[in-house]
């Protein structure tokens, strides 16, 4: 039992190992409510794309393969057309790389759209960052439209197209055959 004072009032404890109960467990619920936010993007694979990463992304150095970065949108029609051919050059191709950025915040509507085309690779959303800023970090020559799709050939080539796309299109662009 511990001892009280007449009072009914804690004796101040004077032991340099005191440690308020309530820290620890005020860390834990941060860095829970931290996971719990985070957790949406996380489990559909979704990284939330801002600047930096953006400018990287477009940096034909940055690829050092055959590389698509393909733009694109829950609502527009086109882009799931676009995707369906990525996908099924991916199967056909291992060397080529896709690589997603939709252009709306992560939601979860987002993944089941991907997972419909089948197509597979790095995956981002708007975050944060103003959209215009993004978009002009992606490329300074798009006016927004969708689909938007940037080809890399992995040799510092780039071509980027606004538009449904050709099989013959994308393998003329990435010198794949």
């Amino acid at each position: 039992a511990r001892p009280s004072t007449p009072s009914g009032a804690r004796k101040k404890s004077t032991s340099a190992s005191f440690t308020c109960p309530e820290i620890p467990l005020m860390r834990f619920l941060a860095t829970l409510a931290a996971l719990l936010w985070a957790l949406p993007a996380a489990a559909a694979g979704f990284s939330s794309l801002d600047r930096e990463t953006a400018r990287r992304l477009a940096d034909p150095q940055a690829h050092r393969q055959p590389t698509v970065v393909a733009l694109w949108s829950s609502d527009c029609v086109h882009c799931k057309k676009n995707l369906g051919l990525l996908a099924a050059l991916t199967r056909a191709d291992r060397r080529l790389k896709v690589v997603t950025v939709a252009t709306e915040a992560e939601s979860p509507a987002l993944a089941p759209l991907l997972e419909k085309t089948g197509i597979s690779g790095l995956r981002y959303a708007y975050g944060a960052d103003n959209p215009e800023a993004l978009a002009y970090a992606l490329d300074p020559a798009w006016a927004g439209e969708l689909p938007r799709t940037l080809l890399f050939d992995g040799k510092g080539g780039r071509r980027a197209v606004s538009g449904a796309l050709t099989e013959a299109q994308v393998r003329e662009a990435l010198g794949v055959r």
